[in-house]
């Protein structure tokens, strides 16, 4: 069975992401794009547009010094919908790190991100890593 189209656009750009290409990161994404961030943590809430996902992206990078990774488990799509299972790694400056599984499921539309919901599977500790605690 072939794979999806929309597996390929999703893939391309999480290696993108990987090689700290953001200009490739978010190059399928739709104008209006929206990365939905829960929690209580300091990028936590809607992301809305290119300028703002990539504001939070760097935001990331920064609290974890580069130090922040995806690594790709697995990527699942259909029409309208992709879903990334991953493991994410980062650690910050003063030496606290995390290793946390997450999914994040993604709307797609003509081919572009419409939507993205990151998932942790604890929202908690995640919170605590990016606000310093």
């Amino acid at each position: 069975m072939a794979e999806h189209p929309n597996v390929a656009v999703v893939r391309n750009a999480y290696e993108a992401f990987a090689k700290g290409d953001l200009e490739g990161a978010l190059a399928d994404m739709a104008d209006d794009c929206v990365f939905h961030f829960g929690g209580d943590g300091p990028n936590s809430g809607d992301h809305q547009g290119r300028e703002a996902i990539a504001a939070a992206l760097v935001k990331n990078f920064e609290l974890t010094g580069g130090a922040w990774a995806l690594d790709i488990k697995g990527v699942f799509a259909d029409d309208d919908h992709a879903a990334v299972v991953l493991h994410e790694t980062a650690s910050r400056p003063d030496g606290v790190s995390i290793a946390l599984d997450e999914v994040h499921v993604l709307r797609l539309r003509d081919g572009k991100v419409v939507d993205l919901w990151d998932l942790p599977e604890d929202i908690q500790a995640h919170d605590d890593f990016f606000d310093g605690k």
